[in-house]
């Protein structure tokens, strides 16, 4: 019976999901690497967040050779594209794990380039050599490619009674002295008598966003009339022109009151 010893982990975790691990994605071997890795008896293991690999232990294996393994990255959600602020011509950072049996030369990920749809969205890439006295049982612990979250605008619409009144935003996360996320008056709103308050900076998307936001009338005493606002989702989204006149993808939020 064949008897294998790990070599190393990848795993590609996100600031969308709070710098988990992301789930459901599948790394595939380019065809060269495919090749190697039948010729050398290696052997991906797929877990929930991530990938290990392993080598059979046999006479033949090629202490000290220097292999180049690259595996294109396929996401099963669909929005993993759109939620993620990819770098414009630039490597992703990769974060340096441990290995059990390899001394990992260089390490580095990228975007793939021209492909939508089904087609990946990361291509890694590992220059590595086989230790010529593997650690049986060494923890692995994962080399991780982070991922950024895209920063949208939050476009909040009020409607019914609260279109009446002259609106503030507060964000209650805000240091002492600060205003932190601040919300101005904007002039598109979803109906004929509602009104539209635009935040002033963009801000990094999350699957559950973690802002408190409170409703208040604009004045003196501050009326709440909102305790926690809901909070923007990816699943709907609109455009705006921004103050350079140019259009941008706001995340919208649709309160009525």
């Amino acid at each position: 019976m064949a008897r294998y010893c790990r070599l190393l982990a990848l795993e590609v975790t996100h600031e969308f999901l709070a710098h988990a691990p992301q789930p459901g994605l599948r790394y595939q071997p380019t065809a060269d690497t495919a090749a190697l890795m039948e010729r050398e008896g290696l052997m991906l293991r797929t877990l929930p967040h991530g990938v290990e690999l392993w080598q059979e232990q046999r006479q033949d294996a090629a202490d000290g050779a220097v292999w180049q393994l690259g595996f294109d990255v396929y996401p099963s959600d669909a929005m993993l594209r759109f939620y993620t602020a990819w770098p414009q011509d630039s490597y992703l950072p990769l974060q340096a794990g441990t290995q059990g049996s390899l001394q990992v030369l260089r390490a580095v990920a990228q975007p793939a380039r021209g492909v939508e749809g089904s087609g990946p969205v990361l291509w890694i890439d590992l220059a590595c050599r086989r230790n010529a006295a593997p650690v049986q049982d060494a923890p692995a612990a994962p080399w991780r490619v982070a991922l950024s979250a895209r920063s949208l605008h939050w476009k909040y619409f009020f409607s019914g009674g609260l279109a009446a009144k002259k609106l503030s935003i507060v964000d209650l996360d805000a240091a002492d002295g600060e205003a932190g996320l601040v919300f101005a008056p904007a002039s598109l709103a979803a109906t004929a008598n509602g009104t539209a308050y635009l935040s002033a900076a963009p801000v990094p998307m999350q699957s559950i966003p973690r802002q408190r936001l409170q409703l208040r009338e604009a004045g003196v005493a501050g009326k709440v009339l909102i305790r926690r606002l809901p909070n923007a989702s990816v699943d709907r989204l609109g455009k705006e022109r921004g103050p350079n006149g140019l259009s941008m993808i706001v995340a919208e939020i649709y309160v009525h009151q």
